[in-house]
């Protein structure tokens, strides 16, 4: 089983986020997994990486990018 890191969070949502992508992956039947999922971190700044199977990275990568990284909305004039 081949994992590659396909993105990293950090600060102090870095754990809330990293959940909210393996959701988003889940989803879409992408199999993912956060090391260290159970951990408790006395300082919550730190850095969370999500990881998926190399065959899955390519999708999984443009999966989330249409989720984090596309423009929201329009502001209303």
């Amino acid at each position: 089983m081949d994992l590659v890191k396909i993105r990293t969070f950090s600060g102090p949502t870095a754990r809330l986020d990293a959940k909210l992508a393996e959701s988003v992956l889940e989803a879409e039947e992408i199999e993912c997994f956060v090391p260290d999922d159970g951990a408790v971190e006395p300082i919550p700044f730190f850095e969370v990486h999500l990881m998926v199977h190399q065959a899955d990275a390519e999708k999984a990568i443009e999966v989330l990018e249409t989720y984090f990284d596309a423009p929201g909305p329009a502001p209303a004039e």
